[in-house]
């Protein structure tokens, strides 16, 4: 068993009382079992004397003391007390067995919601380049697979340890029956213990290919019941169907090894002590001269300690195949814990009322210094409750930039102002909580068009969800579905448009009221009329509210409307202006407006709610 066990549990915030009550249980009913089997001498003793309690206080050391205690209870020394003696401390250990039973499963499933919600949380307020470079499937594997064995494990030792707690009392009771036969014993168990010891070392072995196994099929599965319509789409069903059987294949082979391992330990073990207990019987009167009843108790405890002795090198054979599923979720988990967002504000955020200043912005992905910069010196100013939006081509840090806002990122020199303060100054949480984010893609999960807008807004009222479907233009759609508001929207929204599946968005993100809205180029995935639409919803967006807008645009005709327009290329701003200023500069802009098809009206026609 390896030590750092205990310092994974300990890191794992472990309560050391748990540890305390199980082995405090196992002790207790251990130390009643003892007695029960200890009675069994005496009720040996009693038989062969037939009864004759003189001639066994006479010549039996501990006999006085059996007559003294039964007299105090008012009990007659007879063959019935003694059985029931022992009965009774036997029945009243599997009281105490029931109890750390009961105890070891509420603390299991107490430990793995504690631990599985921790990592949920720890990921969820994670950085985005750790959230970015990680395989779901692998936080999935680890928070689900890898963290059931992981409790096994940890728990798996603290059977151990009561294993061992049973072990000392039964040790023992043999030693007060020949100190000879069990020096005897515990050498011929300390030759088993190192004949098998080389099965341990294997399933210590096998436990990380185990938990690398598991994590490559987790993320496999993921990564492809994601994209099953792109794979029968490319005809390449064969070649999927090949990498998953050899995946499976992999696991497979080391789950049987795991299984082999413990089908040799089930072989090996078994005659081993049985021939142990046959060898008891003639050394035990051949060579040591014990009585009849020594050599029966001796012999009873011998057979009772097989079932325990199989059980706990089966658990330390089960913890060794299991310890690199606890050291995958200790190193999870502190990954994730180095990954936090850094808390360094202290003030409220809550709204917005002059600008954003963006001065000297610079960011580089990576820590290579050669690395082209991602943000070379962007300076910028953003007006309060205007629409501001952000073009320029693929790679020209757009995306980047809207990051900075929120502080998904955080720059590796300049800064960015809210009203004259350094957004590292404001509290981590109310910062993003003023900040709205409409994604390219909305993610639409299978619930009623008010839950996902309520999902922006947790207590919002009915009339919030209104009036925020309202000035999306997701109102008509949504009353036209068969339950309303109330409508299960499938899975992804399958039962939308891709129109209507962002502006149910938008309403999503406007219930919020938060005095910034981000739109991570909202249109380019709609036709004509559904971004005909999205542009009347962001016109009554900006004529009945008061919202900062920040738009990301590769279509030029979703943003051309804007009171401001950056144009960023390799990192820097190099075109500003009104629409028909860049047009006029003849500059990027105005090149990408005419490849994207020239003049058509830039007035969005009010009331168009249907695409």
């Amino acid at each position: 068993m390896r030590t750092g066990i205990f310092d994974y549990a300990r890191s794992f915030g472990f309560p050391p009382r748990v540890a305390v009550t199980v082995i405090s249980l196992s002790l207790v009913g251990t130390v009643f079992e003892g007695i029960g089997l200890s009675m069994l001498l005496p009720v040996f003793q009693f038989i062969q004397a037939g009864g004759d309690l003189a001639k066994l206080t006479a010549d039996q050391g501990i006999w006085p003391y059996i007559v003294a205690a039964y007299d105090r209870l008012g009990l007659q020394v007879d063959l019935a007390v003694l059985l029931a003696t022992s009965f009774a401390c036997i029945l009243i250990r599997q009281v105490f067995v029931y109890a750390r039973l009961l105890y070891l499963a509420h603390a299991k499933q107490n430990f793995g919601f504690r631990v599985r919600n921790l990592g949920f949380n720890l990921y969820l307020s994670a950085s985005a380049s750790y959230q970015e470079h990680t395989a779901r499937g692998e936080i999935v594997n680890d928070l689900t697979t890898e963290l059931q064995s992981a409790i096994g494990c940890l728990f798996g030792t603290l059977m151990l340890a009561s294993y061992g707690v049973l072990g000392l009392v039964y040790i023992a009771i043999m030693f007060s029956l020949s100190t000879q036969m069990t020096v005897a014993t515990l050498a011929v168990g300390a030759v088993v213990a190192l004949s098998i010891s080389r099965l341990f070392r294997s399933s210590e072995q096998l436990s990380h290919r185990v938990v690398q196994a598991n994590r490559g099929m987790s993320s496999f599965l993921l990564e492809r019941l994601g994209a099953a319509r792109l794979v029968r789409l490319s005809g390449t069903e064969a070649a999927e169907a090949t990498a998953m059987r050899r995946l499976t294949a992999r696991q497979r082979d080391t789950l049987i090894g795991i299984a082999r391992l413990l089908a040799r330990l089930e072989v090996i073990v078994e005659p081993l002590v049985v021939g142990l207990g046959f060898a008891f019987l003639y050394f035990g009167i051949a060579v040591f001269g014990l009585g009849l009843g020594e050599i029966g108790l001796f012999l009873l405890i011998v057979l009772r300690l097989l079932p325990i002795l199989k059980e706990a090198l089966r658990q330390r054979q089960s913890v060794l195949a299991t310890v690199g599923s606890l050291e995958g979720v200790h190193l999870r988990l502190e990954a994730l814990r180095m990954a936090q967002d850094v808390e360094s504000g202290t003030r409220p955020f809550h709204t917005l009322e002059r600008e954003i200043q963006i001065e000297d912005l610079r960011f580089s992905y990576g820590e290579d210094t050669a690395t082209v910069p991602a943000l070379a010196g962007i300076r910028a100013t953003i007006p309060a409750h205007r629409m501001t939006a952000i073009a320029g081509p693929s790679g020209a840090g757009k995306s980047t930039l809207v990051d900075m806002l929120p502080r998904l990122r955080d720059p590796d020199s300049g800064a960015i102002l809210f009203d004259g303060v350094p957004i590292g100054e404001f509290r981590l949480a109310e910062l993003r909580a003023g900040i709205a984010y409409v994604p390219q893609s909305p993610q639409i999960f299978n619930v009623s068009p008010a839950e996902h807008i309520r999902y922006g807004k947790a207590d919002a009222g009915m009339a919030e969800i209104r009036t925020a479907a309202r000035l999306a233009g997701a109102d008509v759609f949504i009353e036209a579905l068969p339950d309303g508001y109330d409508t299960l929207l499938g899975e992804g929204g399958q039962r939308l448009s891709g129109g209507q599946r962002q502006r149910l968005d938008l309403a999503r993100a406007l219930v919020r009221r938060a005095p910034i809205l981000i739109m991570d180029e909202p249109t380019s995935n709609l036709d004509a009329d559904s971004e005909m639409a999205f542009r009347e919803a962001l016109e009554r967006v900006r004529g009945e509210t008061d919202i900062t807008v920040l738009v990301i645009g590769h279509r030029l005709s979703t943003i051309a409307h804007a009171d401001n327009i950056l144009v960023l290329r390799d990192g820097a701003v190099v075109e500003q202006g009104s629409h028909e200023e860049l047009v006029a500069l003849s500059g990027w802009y105005a090149q990408a407006w005419r490849k994207q098809g020239g003049e058509p009206s830039l007035v969005a026609v009010s009331g168009r709610r249907g695409a």
